[in-house]
């Protein structure tokens, strides 16, 4: 004997993740009887979205550390190579002069920093340099853009400071005026080698021009202070040079001459940290393709400087926090440190990123680990509360903390269609599946996705039938 059931999902069950089919009298089977179960057909409307909360994939974590920038502070080559102390400063007794004659350098060498001082006019065993770390009006030293320049040496290899301000002056040794006005911009250069060099940028541009006026008199002292540089980088040597407005060969050049030069560092990690925030980035429930997905991601993290690319090659995602170090102190960078924060199995297999916490280093991309997959179910499963006969074997993954156990799989039923069309199952293999019940009061279907995650489908057209069979 067959009975055959037909069921609207809607008819009681619309927003459930399950149909709970009540018969109308019970269905008894004796000692020579079974029963079995056979889905004959099923349709149902791909209107389920790909991101929602529903499936625990619409929000991305930012974890936000605040920054507060400490002041650099005066690299001491001052006290480094001379003695203080001292009535008239001198060199300290361990610092020691050397000379490159062949290319006009002569070497000041402390304890932790070695000064070359390149000079055209340098003889061997004549101290040409003058302490131009100290503070004092009568210091001269020649400096001008086609004979000179100073490199300062770190010596300790375990100085990770980098060098971040730098306040000079300079001073006008000669009596006669120029018709017009003298113009010079401070060159800072970084190197690891002491051949090559890179310019280490300005942060304010021209904040470290000086200007003298053409009647500006004899002995004029023009300074510029704590000069911001973009910098974060541990070079082992730094290089100063000046660029001017005089030509080479004019009577002037070494007219204006070096009166200090100061220098200010930060170390490897310049702040302190405030309390560790978190942003919840709620992406709106949808259907996304990769595009608009990527899209309106960058939308709701444009404020924290946050942006997602797609790869069109790879289809994988990078993520990027861009930063422009125009960090002065004192200042607090309210989103100084990011870490993106994926706390659900499902958004990380929508991101392609295997990790749930994932730090984000100022302009250095975060590549995903594999591709972007906004597929977030493959299938839909029927199960039941019927005992099998032989139990049906299951093996998924989680995909959020709503996943539980599945019972015995009527089938499943490939969802990868494009939203808004039916999908349709038709039994036509005939398959059916003994049952060890000796009585059915009522029949429970449950919905699940390959997650282990049961699903509020709204709709679902099943027909099946139940076999009394006799031995």
């Amino acid at each position: 004997m067959k009975y055959c059931f037909y069921i609207d999902k809607e008819t009681n069950h619309k927003y459930d993740s399950f149909i709970d089919v009540k018969l109308d009298y019970p269905i008894c089977i004796y000692d020579d009887e079974y029963i079995k179960i056979k889905i004959i057909d099923c349709l149902y409307l791909n209107n389920l979205y790909n991101v929602s909360a529903l499936l625990q994939n619409n929000i991305i974590n930012l974890l936000i550390t605040p920054h507060t920038y400490i002041e650099p502070t005066l690299i001491d080559i001052l006290n480094d190579i001379y003695d203080t102390s001292l009535p008239i400063i001198d060199y300290n007794s361990s610092t020691t002069l050397t000379y490159n004659t062949d290319n006009d350098i002569q070497f000041i060498t402390g304890t932790n920093y070695k000064v070359h001082y390149k000079d055209d006019q340098i003889l061997d065993g004549t101290d040409e340099f003058q302490n131009i770390f100290y503070t004092d009006s009568s210091t001269e030293l020649k400096f001008n853009e086609y004979d000179n320049y100073i490199i300062i040496e770190k010596l300790d290899e375990n100085d990770t400071n980098y060098l971040r301000q730098v306040s000079y002056a300079l001073k006008k040794t000669i009596s006669d005026p120029f018709v017009d006005d003298i113009t010079f911009r401070l060159v800072v250069k970084g190197s690891y080698d002491n051949i090559t060099y890179t310019t280490i940028p300005i942060m304010t541009a021209d904040t470290e021009l000086i200007t003298f006026q053409g009647d500006d008199s004899q002995n004029t002292i023009i300074e510029k202070l704590r000069i911001d540089l973009v910098n974060r980088i541990n070079y082992k040597y730094y290089k100063f040079s000046i660029d001017g407005s005089l030509e080479s060969g004019n009577a002037g050049l070494n007219g204006y001459k070096l009166n200090y030069l100061k220098l200010y560092s930060w170390p490897e990690i310049p702040y302190t940290t405030g309390v560790q925030l978190t942003k919840n980035i709620v992406i709106p429930d949808g259907f996304y393709k990769a595009t608009n997905y990527i899209s309106k991601i960058n939308e709701l993290v444009s404020s924290y400087n946050i942006t997602f690319a797609l790869d069109s090659i790879s289809n994988k995602i990078s993520i990027t926090k861009n930063f422009v170090d125009n960090i002065k102190y004192p200042y607090t960078d309210a989103i100084g440190g990011i870490s993106l924060n994926l706390d659900t199995a499902n958004i990380r297999h929508n991101i392609g990123i295997i990790s749930n916490t994932n730090i984000l280093e100022p302009n250095i991309p975060l590549i995903a680990d594999t591709n972007i997959d906004l597929i977030n179910f493959k299938k839909i499963i029927l199960t039941t509360n019927l005992d099998f006969q032989n139990k049906t074997h299951n093996e998924f993954i989680g995909g959020n903390t709503e996943e539980t156990g599945i019972g015995n799989i009527l089938f499943w039923i490939n969802n990868d269609y494009a939203p808004y069309t039916c999908i349709k199952y038709v039994n036509n293999e005939d398959v059916s599946y003994r049952i060890n019940n000796n009585q059915i009061n009522n029949i429970r279907f449950d919905i699940y996705n390959e997650k282990r995650q049961k699903l509020p489908l709204d709709n679902m057209l099943i027909h099946f039938e139940i076999e009394k069979i006799r031995l």
